[in-house]
């Protein structure tokens, strides 16, 4: 956790005691076992509860922290350089997506009916908080980190999606100028602000969006010169070009048409699988290929592994607090907490000579060894013993890997 500390350091805003608070926080989430109430994560040196509840209502930049851990790490690159004097490689982008955490009291700040995607009810709603996260994601290795998160209030996770991307445009566009979002924001307010902050998305539109095609004939010499030519039929997707050998068992059409709804044109992708059903994927930007296009949206799913990763093993949803604030500080914290153990993951798979992008992470085994490194450390420390004494290094790593699976 050196450059971790050395990170909080270089943030000029946050001042020693809140740097060794949150330094504290992120350890205690790597390794904690069971739920990650204050009581119990002050038992692996969060601090006391009292402590965990005071820092929780100051303000951190998570998202400063982030974008200075991974680009520590080159794993996404921060570049001032304005975008459009970069040269045409897409390798990284950015994802939004929203996630549904149980949670009850009714002094809880937030709390509300929102979708839950895993709900076992006909509506899908169910009585709890929900976060926005933005995340970005690294193409080349096909792994996705995040940088914040936010509780939706008295917005909708849209509204609060549009506000997030205008407030940290600067930010985020040193990342990429790609949002890729699921089918829920396609929608026209949060496209125009996409747009506006001089971004470009790609989604995924309803299976029968009312697209048109553009007129191509030549102008007849009466009237206004026509400009579509037609509802799509999909039933007929003859005149489209047909992407062979693109994806395994799917046929893949591709056309730039114009969608009214957003009274914009757009390079829309159809994905047909073999018993007919398609998906319908758009792009804002009328320049990327079809293989880009599909891969930006397949790799959309890598925000999902973050909410998965950080609900089953660093504590997402089980903050102790009432406020928003503390909420969204224990949410960030432990979204934080999954990208240093997947950055340290990367690390182990580097020092051994392989590709990051074949690599299969066990979050359950990185907190075991950490657990285990936990338990060590005050072993030798109770018997007045250190760590960087030569005969006890061989043997930590050794007795640090137990109770570690195979990934």
């Amino acid at each position: 956790m050196t450059y971790v500390s050395e990170i909080l350091a270089q943030m000029t805003d946050v001042f020693k005691p809140q740097q060794k608070a949150i330094l504290a926080l992120l350890s205690a989430l790597m390794c904690f076992s069971g739920r990650a109430t204050m009581r119990n994560l002050s038992r692996y040196g969060a601090g006391s509860p009292k402590r965990l509840r005071r820092w929780a209502s100051q303000e951190f930049g998570y998202l400063n922290f982030n974008l200075r851990l991974l680009d520590k790490h080159q794993v996404i690159i921060n570049d001032p350089q304005p975008m459009v004097d970069k040269p045409k490689r897409l390798n990284q982008a950015i994802l939004i997506d929203a996630t549904f955490l149980r949670k009850s009291g009714g002094n809880t700040e937030g709390l509300g009916w929102f979708h839950n995607g895993s709900s076992r009810s006909t509506q899908k709603l169910e009585p709890g908080l929900e976060m926005t996260l933005i995340a970005a994601v690294n193409m080349d290795e096909h792994s996705a980190y995040a940088l914040s998160a936010h509780q939706s209030l008295d917005q909708s996770a849209l509204e609060l999606a549009c506000d997030q991307l205008s407030k940290q445009s600067d930010r985020l566009q040193e990342i990429s100028k790609y949002v890729v979002a699921d089918g829920y924001y396609a929608r026209e307010r949060f496209v125009s602000t996409t747009l506006e902050n001089g971004f470009e998305l790609v989604t995924l539109l309803r299976r029968d969006a009312a697209l048109r095609y553009l007129y191509a004939g030549d102008y007849q010499g009466k009237g206004r010169p026509k400009r579509y030519a037609g509802r799509v039929d999909y039933e007929d997707l003859s005149s489209w070009e047909l992407h062979r050998a693109v994806r395994d068992g799917f046929k893949i059409y591709s056309r730039i048409v114009n969608y009214p709804a957003w009274g914009r044109d757009l390079l829309i992708v159809i994905k047909v699988d073999g018993s007919g059903h398609r998906r319908i994927l758009c792009s804002t930007d009328l320049t990327l290929s079809v293989t880009q296009v599909l891969e930006l949206y397949e790799l959309r799913f890598q925000i999902e592994f973050l909410f998965r990763d950080a609900k089953q093993h660093t504590g997402l949803g089980h903050a102790q607090t009432l406020d928003s604030h503390g909420q969204e500080h224990f949410a960030n914290a432990s979204l934080c907490a999954v990208n240093l153990l997947r950055l340290e993951a990367r690390s182990i798979v580097l020092e051994r000579g392989l590709a990051p992008r074949n690599m299969v992470t066990s979050v359950r085994s990185l907190k075991v060894r950490k657990y285990n490194q936990l338990v060590i450390k005050n072993f030798l420390s109770c018997l007045g013993l250190t760590q960087d004494q030569q005969i006890y290094l061989a043997v930590l790593d050794e007795v640090a890997q137990t109770g570690i699976r195979a990934a």
